[in-house]
């Protein structure tokens, strides 16, 4: 994701506001990173959707999310413990400001969460109430390493649908333990052998392209978040990962045969271009590719 400035509506004290963007499992995620100039400094939350704010660093001060620029200070977790970064959920429309006093840079990770995205990834087990009600300056330390994940990757052009759609709908997922009400549906079971099986099957026939975590959930007549949970029960390992390993695993075949050339391989597999392959491959088996052949193949 390649950043870019914003305009500067609605921005007081600030000196530039970057955001990179992209859209996993239909829900827009935006990387903000925001310099302030020293003293009060503040820029909008609201949306005409329910936002998801996730502040990852804060940067020689704190900021806060607050309802109205005139509201005292949000009570945040005090002592030597407390957590760098917090989160926030806005519903949709409700006027909100991130607010600072005397910080330098901001770093957060926002999500737009449209509400029809929102029910095809969660299914019936999810209801709308946590989206309903502000939830201001609380702390979730796995939403917290779910959202470092988007600002700390260098190369998100390497990132797959399937990756990044098994990220957003972690992210969601979380949202359900702001419901005090009993889950209706906590699933806890892994795939059956049959969707198993279906699922391994559909990722092999389809190495060489992008594969989205809501094919994957339909096949198993399953909501993405309840796939997603059931496929680690069953694997150990999430759906972006099996299927990459299982395209490693077809790119080293196609190695054994040197008539193969790297870039053909890398298209085989799936991969974008070569030096994406290369830098999965040395990623999962700690050689190159070309390496990995000269080993094997002499």
């Amino acid at each position: 994701m390649d950043r870019c400035d914003v305009p500067p509506s609605g921005l007081h004290n600030i000196v530039t506001a970057q955001v990179g963007s992209h859209v996993w499992g239909g829900i827009q995620v935006h990387d903000i990173r925001i310099t302030a100039l020293p003293g009060r400094s503040w820029h909008p939350l609201n949306c005409d959707q329910p936002v998801l704010s996730i502040v990852v660093s804060e940067l020689r001060g704190q900021c806060e999310a607050r309802l109205s620029l005139s509201d005292g200070k949000t009570p945040r977790q005090s002592g030597r413990q407390r957590p760098m970064g917090h989160i926030s959920l806005i519903p949709a429309g409700v006027p909100a400001w991130g607010y600072s006093d005397d910080i330098e840079q901001v770093e957060e990770v926002r999500l737009v969460l449209d509400i029809d995205r929102v029910k095809e990834i969660m299914g019936e087990e999810f209801t709308l109430a946590p989206l309903q009600e502000p939830h201001l300056v609380f702390n979730d330390e796995s939403l917290q390493a779910l959202a470092r994940l988007v600002v700390t990757s260098e190369d998100k052009a390497d990132w797959s649908s399937l990756f990044g759609d098994g990220l957003v709908a972690a992210m969601v997922a979380r949202l359900s333990n702001l419901d005090p009400r009993p889950t209706r549906n906590d699933r806890r079971l892994g795939l059956s052998a049959h969707q198993l099986s279906m699922i391994t099957e559909f990722f092999r026939d389809n190495l060489a392209r992008p594969i989205r975590l809501s094919e994957l959930a339909s096949l198993a007549e399953l909501s993405p978040s309840q796939f997603g949970r059931a496929f680690k029960i069953s694997t150990g390992t999430t759906p972006h990962l099996w299927h990459l390993n299982a395209r490693i695993e077809s790119a080293k075949r196609l190695l054994a045969d040197r008539r193969n050339s790297l870039a053909e391989i890398a298209l085989d597999t799936g991969f974008s271009e070569q030096s994406h392959f290369t830098r999965a491959f040395r990623a999962a088996i700690g050689v190159s590719p070309g390496a990995w052949r000269r080993d094997v193949t002499t």
